[in-house]
């Protein structure tokens, strides 16, 4: 009888620990799950190729660190990763989808704008984080549209035009002014950035030429523009439309005739355009890959050059501003995390914008009210290299002057904070 209470206690030992182990695995690879939306198939798949992995690379990079610090414990981020297929309707369905069957509080992502706004329309109802990627609508930030704990690590569209126009009439001191837009929302509130900063410089002439999207003959549209007889001709163009537009002015030879500016480039649309057809043009960048002609702050060339060569050793490519706009805002997500020490929206938007301050490869930065960083440095200049002056194909333009000026930004109290 003693032998089989011994036999029976040993066999419940047994089960006792087996159970136990086949619990450890769960207890042991504690995880934390975040979202990630981006535009991989669609018209958005060209950039949305480039932001995946360079959210990743953050992820990878607190992952390779033991995980992310919540209280007294790390845990290892598990990605709940979805293609929103560029469509507004996919995005809603697959964020939702994260949140009620894989229990995601935390969502990174957006590619087009009109994406992102819808996420951030299911964010009042569903009050997740939201870090967007990408530029957005210029409504996404007022307080009567932005959802509880969603933001932008880039900004709106219309700061494109707003400092593309106060760099060629404040600092350029150009009197006689012609924006060439693409005739949709991504061009109308580039525009309306634009117009808000011109209609308040007096003795500036200035006026706008629109093209319908997907135009392939810009001829006559550029040749209206320069009936005008303009000290710059600012193009905001996107995707093949702007390979389209600056191909079309070199064959014109306009460049010779005035000052061409390009409102807002990424390396995947200047990968698109000859160097002939860069060769002279000034260009507004978030950020490029080579600060070095940017002598005025050694502190940022020399983070830049570390992150451009953590970035292209893990990647096999350069950062291109999206990438690096789309890390850095992974980076900000989890550091709001780790103050938080919780992936609670609340507890981290909180715990974000009590120490709104930091630093990345664009210099410092400060997340402001409304759910958008005021950088030291808005916006680069750089001028576009021509075929001689290229070292490799990333080689495209060299950093010529910044603009730091507060026509950036709308004030926040115009958007009802």
């Amino acid at each position: 009888m003693k032998n089989l209470v011994k036999g029976i206690g040993l066999f419940g030992l047994v089960i006792t620990f087996g159970l136990i182990f086949l619990q450890a695995p769960v207890f042991a690879a504690d995880t934390v799950k975040i979202g990630m939306i981006y535009s991989m198939t669609g018209a958005g798949s060209v950039m949305g190729a480039i932001q995946k992995p360079s959210t990743q690379l953050a992820i990878d990079e607190i992952n390779k660190a033991g995980g992310v610090k919540l209280g007294d414990k790390k845990y290892k981020i598990e990605v709940i990763h979805r293609d929103d297929e560029t469509k507004p309707d996919v995005a809603i369905r697959r964020v939702t989808e994260m949140i009620r069957d894989h229990g995601v509080k935390v969502i990174i992502g957006g590619t087009f704008s009109h994406v992102s706004v819808a996420i951030n329309e299911l964010s009042k109802k569903e009050k997740f984080w939201f870090m967007a990627s990408n530029g957005v609508a210029d409504k996404f930030f007022t307080k009567k549209v932005k959802g509880p704990y969603s933001m932008s690590i880039v900004g709106d569209n219309g700061q494109a035009g707003r400092g593309a126009a106060a760099f060629v009439a404040d600092v350029k001191k150009a009197k006689n002014i012609v924006f060439f837009m693409p005739d949709y929302a991504y061009g109308k509130f580039a525009w309306e950035g634009a117009q808000e900063v011109l209609s308040k410089r007096e003795g500036v002439k200035y006026n706008v030429v629109w093209s319908p999207v997907g135009t392939a003959d810009m001829t006559p549209y550029l040749l209206k523009c320069m009936e005008y007889k303009p000290d710059f001709l600012c193009m905001g163009h996107w995707g093949n439309d702007a390979i389209n537009a600056l191909k079309q002015a070199y064959d014109m030879g306009l460049r010779k005739k005035t000052q061409l500016f390009f409102n807002w480039i990424i390396d995947v649309m200047a990968a698109g355009i000859p160097a002939e057809g860069l060769d002279g043009v000034w260009m507004q960048m978030y950020w490029y890959h080579d600060m070095s002609g940017f002598t005025r702050d050694p502190e940022l060339v020399k983070a830049s050059a570390k992150f451009d060569e953590f970035y292209t050793k893990a990647l096999g490519i350069r950062p291109d501003p999206y990438g690096m706009a789309a890390y850095t805002g992974a980076k900000e997500t989890l550091r709001a995390m780790e103050m938080a020490g919780s992936d609670d929206p609340k507890k981290m938007y909180q715990a974000l914008f009590a120490k709104p301050g930091f630093y990345c490869p664009k210099g410092p930065g400060t997340w402001r009210v409304d759910g958008r960083p005021r950088f030291k440095y808005n916006a680069w200049i750089a001028e576009g290299k021509g075929p001689k002056e290229r070292k490799d194909k990333d080689d495209y333009a060299r950093i010529i002057d910044v603009y730091t000026g507060d026509a950036f930004l709308p004030p926040t109290k115009e958007l009802g904070w």
